[in-house]
């Protein structure tokens, strides 16, 4: 069996015996497991790298602080995460340097297996994260297309989901960031309390929003993002 210990990015801070643990419960040496840190930054710009990761028939362990957010990250780059031949492990890690301050890159990443292609993430976000062919045969799959235009800090969306399925690895709330294994589904109420009493036309209205919001103020929402989160 191979194994892979998953550093999502700087923010995630494992805990010294999470190499140990990983390494006995794979049945192998410490020394021959695979480090790969810095995902979050590798999924973002695909590096080759992952995509060389899961390329035989072998069985495979991989650890991570949040497995879920982990797997979103490494489908996000064309990697196929969610295959049967890999057996995730949660690893111990610091909740507190999440919450320090942000982690970068910051953006969001779909749980495959959680989303059903609603179109709420598409519809919330104004800064067009997100894009979707919602008449496709795929039932409208949703894409994180541009992931640095989402704003530093900013998990309103994920809060929206409906099935827990969108993920922010740098937030540091369990049931955003991907440690909450079975996040539970968001009902119309928590929509309600999120975005008032008519959440159907405050989203109607964002979508004009949207259309209607000028080049000038995505380019200051750029100039944030660079100011408050260091990745250009």
């Amino acid at each position: 069996m191979k194994a892979y210990l998953f550093i999502l990015g700087s923010r995630d801070q494992l805990a010294q015996e999470s190499s140990a643990k990983l390494a006995h419960d794979a049945g192998i040496q410490e020394k021959d497991i695979r480090v790969i840190d810095n995902l979050a930054e590798r999924a973002v710009s695909k590096d080759p790298l992952l995509s060389s990761l899961f390329i035989d028939h072998e069985d495979y362990m991989a650890g991570a602080s949040r497995p879920r957010a982990a797997q979103a990250l490494l489908s996000f780059a064309g990697v196929d995460a969610y295959s049967n031949r890999i057996t995730w492990k949660a690893l111990p890690y610091s909740e507190q340097a999440l919450k320090d301050e942000y982690g970068v890159p910051w953006f969001p990443v779909i749980d495959r297996s959680r989303c059903t292609g609603c179109g709420t993430c598409e519809d919330y976000c104004l800064f067009s994260v997100y894009t979707s062919n919602r008449k496709s045969p795929l039932n409208g799959r949703i894409r994180v297309s541009s992931p640095l235009n989402c704003k530093t800090g900013c998990p309103a969306c994920s809060r929206l989901c409906p099935t827990g399925a969108l993920i922010f690895p740098f937030c540091a709330e369990a049931a955003l960031n991907g440690s909450v294994e079975n996040p539970q589904p968001r009902t119309q109420e928590d929509a309600l309390t999120a975005l008032g009493a008519d959440p159907h036309k405050v989203l109607s209205e964002r979508r004009a929003k949207k259309r209607l919001i000028d080049p000038d103020k995505f380019k200051l929402a750029e100039n944030d993002r660079i100011l408050y989160s260091g990745v250009l």
